[in-house]
């Protein structure tokens, strides 16, 4: 048995935007189960896809509004763990409020982009003390394979900061 303390979360190395896609894709047993694939993430984007596949076709031959909903939340939250890259060990968000505009009959493999146009905060969350609360929205755009928009949604999470530094910070 080793005698060293358990390492503290907050002085980690931060994982790689890599680290954390593979991490999503993981995470969320349902989104596996449909075949949705963060496939890019960046510090405030994401990308998802969703397959076509019978699996997630509704009664009229197009894919399912619960499987484009998924797909634009999948990336919805990786874009938004893209902009917490820094913190996201020491950060816990959840999905509080949702709208999703279905625009046309969405047939064929589904690609969401998700945008996170909150650029300050990293420093708002610098600025929060463990249990603190903060909200964060972040909109995706779906598009068939001719690049038609099928769907746009709005996610707001509801973080909490958990510890008091980002990942490899003293």
């Amino acid at each position: 048995m080793s005698s060293q303390p358990p390492a503290d979360p907050a002085r980690l190395p931060a994982p790689s935007l890599e680290e954390i896609r593979a991490f999503i894709n993981e995470l969320v047993p349902f989104q596996k189960h449909v075949g949705a694939d963060v496939i890019a993430i960046g510090d405030d984007c994401a990308t998802a896809v969703l397959p076509d596949s019978a699996d997630t076709l509704n009664h009229v031959g197009t894919r399912h509004a619960g499987a484009l909903f998924l797909v634009a939340e999948a990336a919805a939250g990786a874009a938004l763990a893209g902009a917490l890259a820094e913190w996201i060990t020491a950060t816990v968000f959840v999905l509080r409020e949702s709208r999703m505009t279905y625009r046309r009959k969405a047939r064929g493999e589904i690609r969401a982009v998700a945008e996170f146009p909150g650029r300050e905060l990293r420093s708002t969350v610098r600025s929060l003390a463990a249990g603190e609360r903060f909200e964060a929205t972040v909109t995706s755009s779906l598009q068939d394979g001719e690049g038609e928009c099928v769907a746009e949604a709005e996610f707001t999470y509801h973080c909490r900061v958990r510890l008091t530094e980002p990942s490899g910070q003293a």
